[in-house]
């Protein structure tokens, strides 16, 4: 099955703009960014295996295996050049799906835009194990809306447990390689009332890149992607 789910087909568009889920999450999260950008840019979000009409597919658990696929699915894709906007753990797997397309310089990839989510230098293992039922429940219950919506509900939580498990096991094994900065700018894009990952935490993305570098803050906690404001909308719209 295909990678990538298009919500609005846009053929006139200038630039794709192809968004990688946070965890536990699937395309269909994009689908309101999908409509609020401008006709220039054609949101393309990446369905990893696991999930939503993917959901009869084992889901991946290691982030090198699963950027090397995005990486190779992308290359193989017609159409605009691409940039690519990362939620949470999204902005790491981005990160990394970038670095695997740029075997020259200037990178194929236009831009990367990150948000929510500690620089690859920063990253530090937790220690859980996300494959302990128990241990992923704990987990849920602190996350959003749409996490403790489904740890309440046992039909529910059959369904969207693998894959949180999966992506959150690849986080917490996830080891940045030293070195291989990506070559085309990074926006850096904090949420004003996410107290784990704000503008400074943002800004050390900095160091991973030799190309143009800005942070952002826009209204909203960790999850502020999920209702994207006109605010959020303008960075893209401005960097693209």
């Amino acid at each position: 099955m295909s990678w990538f789910r298009t919500f609005i087909e846009r053929p006139e568009a200038r630039v794709r703009l192809v968004c990688l889920p946070y965890a536990g999450g699937g395309a269909g999260l994009y689908r309101a960014l999908a409509q609020r950008l401008t006709p220039r840019i054609e949101v393309v979000a990446v369905q990893y295996p696991g999930r939503q009409d993917r959901r009869s597919e084992a889901p991946i658990d290691d982030l090198a295996a699963l950027a090397d696929r995005i990486a190779d699915e992308l290359t193989a894709l017609d159409g605009p050049p691409p940039a690519l906007f990362g939620h949470s753990l999204g902005a790491t797997v981005g990160f990394e799906v970038a670095r695997r397309m740029l075997p020259r310089f200037p990178s194929p990839v236009t831009r990367l835009f990150v948000s929510a989510r500690r620089a690859p230098a920063d990253h530090r293992p937790s220690g859980r194990d996300f494959r302990d039922d128990a241990v992923l429940r704990s987990w849920a219950r602190r996350a959003g809306d749409a996490a403790r919506q489904a740890v309440s509900d046992p039909d529910l939580w059959q369904l969207a447990a693998p894959s949180l498990a999966a992506d959150l096991t690849m986080s917490e094994t996830y080891a940045a390689r030293p070195g291989a900065k990506v070559t085309c700018p990074v926006t850096a894009i904090a949420g004003s009332a996410d107290h784990g990952c704000g503008v400074e935490e943002m800004e050390r993305w900095r160091a991973h890149t030799i190309g143009g570098f800005t942070v952002e803050e826009v209204k909203g906690d960790h999850y502020f992607v999920d209702d994207p404001t006109d605010e959020l909308c303008r960075i893209v719209e401005d960097a693209v």
